[in-house]
């Protein structure tokens, strides 16, 4: 009796050729182009960008996912989170398919004992095949069958003094093709080191886990370390870079750009290295823009993949729940405001309202670079 992978083909053929033609279609389109000719690695969807901005960026955002991408990108950030945020994402991918992505992150107040900030956040990232023509030993068709991947993310971050974080992600991939399902646990590990005012850097280590196995044999999960930084040269633009070494050996770099002409927009272009083999150059670009409406964004990207056609993403941050303090500050500041304002422009203000005016002045200049991204 001949076998496949330690499976009787005889006494499940429709089942055995609906997995393979279900491989051969999930593959083709979750694994990123740079991957797709070495089929040496399961969940590649794992590499592709969430997030319309990181996309946008050329996939550049390790040194700046202190929102609710950092479960994704890099658990360290939530040591630098200030709000409650859900991110959204609608990605219509390759070959029909779609990509979704949602996100939570939770910021614990600040400790009085040693200032240290902490942040939970959890993520889930689902690539969808639709339906699949399934056939069996002969060619003949035996109907259609769906499949996915999924990923599950659960984060911790927390400063360790004032600019230093570091993160840690435990995520569930999982993956079914017809009745067939493979299951893997990894590990990310993050860290992220605000040199000063302007300069980032940043370092993860991820997908470190089991290999991910449907019927006898499996694949190692797509393990990198991402070594990043980003650049705040102004409130108006943002530079960052970075380069990535993976399992297999192969090293590639990213760079983005955030330009921000008006405080309601921001225009994005990036470029990454690792998807233009036998792609052509234009595979590695990647633009979009982001609209900043009530401290919410609302961001596109456009990321073209050669021959294989162009991915469209949208996606949506949306802050609430910010802290108390920050909250009382922001009350205070427009008071503070309304009464220089009624006073006239020559109504002196005092030396501690003024000091304090020049302090929310200064922390609302920090948090408009901040957002930038």
């Amino acid at each position: 009796m001949k076998t496949l992978r330690g499976v009787s083909i005889n006494s499940s053929k429709t089942t055995i050729f609906s997995i393979i033609s279900g491989l051969s279609l999930l593959i083709m389109g979750s694994v990123s182009p740079v991957r797709a000719s070495s089929g040496t690695e399961g969940a590649s969807f794992l590499d592709i960008p969430v997030g319309a901005g990181p996309a946008a960026l050329g996939a550049a955002y390790t040194a700046l996912a202190t929102d609710a991408y950092a479960p994704t990108w890099n658990p360290a950030g939530l040591g630098f989170v200030n709000d409650n945020e859900i991110s959204g994402q609608h990605l219509s991918y390759l070959e029909s398919m779609d990509y979704e992505y949602l996100s939570f992150v939770h910021p614990f107040d600040q400790s009085h004992e040693d200032g240290t900030h902490r942040g939970i956040g959890f993520s889930a990232q689902y690539l969808a095949s639709g339906d699949i023509p399934g056939t069996d030993i002969n060619g003949n068709p035996t109907g259609t069958f769906d499949s996915h991947y999924g990923a599950y993310n659960l984060s911790y971050g927390q400063t360790l003094g004032q600019k230093l974080s570091l993160g840690v992600t435990g995520k569930w991939v999982n993956a079914q093709i017809d009745d067939v399902s493979a299951n893997a646990f990894a590990m990310d590990l993050g860290s992220l080191y605000k040199m000063n005012d302007k300069l980032t850097l940043a370092g993860t280590l991820t997908n470190i886990g089991n290999n991910l196995t449907f019927l006898s044999e499996g694949d190692p999960l797509p393990m990198a370390f991402h070594a990043g930084a980003a650049y705040q040269a102004n409130p108006r633009f943002l530079l960052t870079m970075e380069g990535v070494y993976e399992r297999n050996a192969t090293g590639s770099f990213h760079i983005g750009g955030d330009w921000r002409p008006i405080e309601a927009m921001s225009l994005r272009v990036g470029y990454r290295t690792d998807t233009v083999n036998g792609l052509g150059a234009l595979a590695g670009f990647s633009t979009g823009l982001g609209l900043h409406v009530f401290g919410q964004e609302l961001a596109y990207a456009w990321v073209p993949y050669g021959d294989l056609g162009n991915t469209q993403y949208f996606s949506l941050i949306v802050h609430f729940g910010g802290r108390e303090e920050e909250r009382r500050n922001l009350i205070h500041y427009q008071t503070i405001k309304e009464h220089r304002t009624a006073g006239g422009s020559d109504q002196p203000i005092s030396e501690p309202e003024y000091q304090q005016l020049m302090q929310l002045l200064s922390d609302d200049d920090a948090h408009v670079a901040q957002n930038a991204k």
